[in-house]
């Protein structure tokens, strides 16, 4: 019989060759491991040194085209808009600098800028949309029905466009609705609000960007003289002024230069980036409604901006996916390069020529780089 002590040998014995196993593989087998990720390294350093190169080579080919462009880009562009006047509108989050420029770009074109409105955080606001509806004033009844983002977008639009704007002032007789607490009650606008009357060409209409108001009820007014109504299908800038006044004071936008005197060209500068908040669908829809009045307001409007704002829950990646807005207003998700400043104003010249909208830009799906011009615009 196995005695207890042959059990106790047997499983030492077996211990023991393990231990001496895996010291036996580790010393043959750790060369040749070590070789392998050594290879395995210099592989990955060869592909990412690879990969470099490449990133570098079109770095190198988008700085040479943004040089190309940036040189012929202003002659691309240069009086294409003559005749015409346009706004820009930044939306919550836009970029100012991007704004600025904008407003260069327009001047460039021989469009008259009339000015900047910003929109802020608050329009958004579903605590504030009593405030908002509130800050209309009389307005407020021409659209009685919808949110209170798209009844605030069609009475933006009709102070800043001249395209039959909905807005009124005061009543029969000439008196006028009492504005906002704080506002002035005749419908000049108040300290740091814009003064009535027409600009000069491009953003800068003289000392502050105001030039003197027009008499009431006079040219380029659309009031009749003495009755404090407007005119179907004319811009009433009195009543622009106080729309615009009405909404500053209540904190929802702010306003640069002369936007009341009416454009016919808008161009929205979008929010870089993803929209935030607790629900950006809403939101996005809320910029949606204005970009869409203010389109119906005018001969042209471009949303603009960066590749980020046509990422998912952007604004320009929320525009794209809904048909009714992008059948109105083009896209350019490049605004930022001279390729997309150039589209800007090229959108802006298919619209008005042909009524055609387009996405132009090179994030998701568009149509691309730039729009094609009527021929008689070819350059």
């Amino acid at each position: 019989m196995i005695d207890f002590r042959y059990h106790v040998v047997s499983i030492i014995a077996v211990f023991l060759a393990l231990s001496v196993g895996l010291v036996l593989g580790a010393s043959f087998l750790k060369e040749a491991a070590v070789s392998g990720l050594d290879q395995s390294v210099q592989d990955l350093a060869r592909n990412n040194e690879g990969l470099r190169r490449e990133v570098d080579r079109a770095n190198a080919g988008q700085r040479y085209l943004n040089g190309i462009m940036g040189t012929v880009g202003p002659e691309l562009t240069k009086g294409r808009l003559a005749g015409h006047k346009a706004v820009v509108v930044a939306l919550p989050g836009a970029d100012t600098k991007l704004a600025d420029s904008t407003v260069k770009l327009l001047d460039g074109a021989s469009a008259t800028v009339t000015g900047q409105v910003s929109v802020k955080g608050q329009w958004t606001d579903p605590k504030r949309e009593n405030e908002l509806v509130a800050a209309l004033g009389t307005n407020a009844l021409t659209f009685p029905t919808g949110s209170a983002t798209e009844r605030a977008a069609k009475v933006l639009a009709g102070a800043i466009t001249e395209k039959t704007p909905p807005i009124q002032s005061g009543t029969p007789g000439g008196s006028t609705t009492p504005p906002a607490s704080g506002a002035p009650a005749t419908g000049a606008p108040a300290s740091g609000a814009p003064a009535t009357g027409t600009p000069g060409s491009g953003a800068s209409a003289g000392a502050g960007g105001t030039t003197s108001a027009p008499p009431a009820g006079g040219a380029n007014t659309g009031q009749q003289p003495g009755t404090g109504t407007t005119t179907p299908g004319t811009h009433n800038t009195q009543a622009a002024t106080e729309a615009l006044t009405r909404l500053k004071e209540a904190g929802f936008i702010d306003v640069k230069d002369n936007p009341a005197v009416g454009a016919d060209m808008v161009v929205v500068i979008a929010p870089s980036g993803a929209t935030s908040g607790d629900d950006p669908g809403r939101t996005n829809n809320a910029y949606l409604a204005l970009a869409r009045a203010l389109d119906g307001g005018g001969n042209g409007t471009v949303m603009a901006g960066t590749a980020s704002a046509a990422q998912e829950n952007g604004a320009i990646w929320a525009l794209r996916r809904n048909d009714q807005t992008a059948k109105a207003v083009s896209t350019v998700d490049t605004a930022d390069t001279p390729v997309g400043q150039v589209a800007v104003v090229w959108s802006l010249v298919v619209e008005d020529k042909q009524g055609i909208s387009g996405q132009y830009g090179t994030t998701g799906t568009t149509d691309g780089p730039l729009p094609e011009l009527p021929k008689k615009e070819t350059p």
